[in-house]
């Protein structure tokens, strides 16, 4: 384990609500102390009980979480949302979702372990309307005996071919609007960008690309798909840190991509965002600008590094 890994399973001591003793490890699973904030669209004033039996498990070479609801009824469907980073980065987490199965009295899922030394952040929502809501928790793989992940590190981040969930947009322009195309680079679907008549740019955000990226798997770079059908216009790039807050610090890249017609290849270098603290990125936003009103497409955002992917 490196220097770095080791002091960050020292840091999680605070981060996870552990005692500051000299001979206390970092739990394993536990819930997560302090402010938190939860992703957009859930409503926190349903958090409640119920919840005190909710951990994570290592059986049988996997990650399960697991729940056995009390006094409190569950309310199908339930589903795991989690977002693997340190506690913190409230504003810029890159959540996803996992239904949960029922086994007899036990809900349950399994979490797809890439990264054994970083913590992973879970809750629990349950109903049509997510109306039960869990209080966060965080596990550490290693911590809980894992010895190896359950899967090999996919450096490929999004293909939109589960939709557009993880973006958002990032500019001012009200009437801006982002939805799935069928005009996809590879696959089934592209993020399609609307830039109305009237405004100059467009600006979409991602928190797919993580600092963990950078200082655990070793990833050089990004690369993405972007077209401009039926027209033309140009693309910058921006890396940000601790987004959305008062620590916050952005990098445009050097790199800036003429657009037309056809699709275009992009490398994003993480050198040629100078300067940046690449170990605490957490948002990646591009911006478009061009004659409104205007398309944009955008597809199959991945990772630059070892790998070695079809088509490359």
């Amino acid at each position: 384990m490196t220097v770095f890994r080791v002091a960050l399973l020292l840091l999680l001591v605070g981060c996870l609500g552990g005692k500051s003793h000299a001979q206390t490890r970092p739990a394993a699973d536990s819930w997560v102390g302090g402010a938190t904030g939860f992703p957009r669209g859930i409503n926190t004033n349903d958090l409640g009980g119920g919840f005190e039996s909710l951990r994570a498990e290592h059986l049988a070479e996997q990650l399960k979480v697991r729940w056995v609801p009390g006094a409190v009824a569950a309310q199908p469907p339930v589903t795991l949302h989690y977002s693997v980073d340190p506690p913190g980065h409230w504003l810029a987490r890159d959540w996803r979702t996992l239904p949960m199965t029922q086994r007899g009295m036990v809900w349950e899922a399994t979490l797809p372990v890439e990264e054994l030394d970083i913590p992973i952040v879970y809750f629990l929502t349950g109903g049509p309307a997510s109306r039960q809501l869990s209080p966060m928790r965080a596990v550490v793989p290693r911590l809980t005996g894992m010895e190896k992940p359950a899967r090999v590190f996919w450096p490929f981040l999004d293909g939109f071919e589960d939709g557009i969930a993880g973006w958002t947009l990032a500019s001012v322009a009200s009437v801006a609007s982002l939805k799935l195309s069928p005009q996809a680079h590879d696959g089934n679907a592209a993020l399609s960008v609307t830039l109305p008549a009237g405004q100059p740019a467009v600006t979409v955000g991602t928190a797919r690309v993580r600092g963990w990226h950078y200082s655990h798997q070793l990833a050089t770079g990004l690369r993405i798909w972007l077209r401009a059908p039926g027209g033309a216009g140009k693309a910058k790039f921006t890396l940000h840190a601790h987004a959305r807050t008062s620590q916050a610090v952005s990098v445009v890249s050097l790199v800036e991509a003429t657009l037309d017609d056809k699709w275009q290849r992009v490398e994003l270098s993480f050198s040629s965002f100078p300067k940046f603290p690449h170990v605490s990125a957490d948002w990646f936003t591009i911006e478009f600008s061009g004659q409104g009103p205007q398309e944009f497409l955008v597809d199959d955002l991945r990772l630059l590094g070892r790998w070695k992917l079809p088509g490359d």
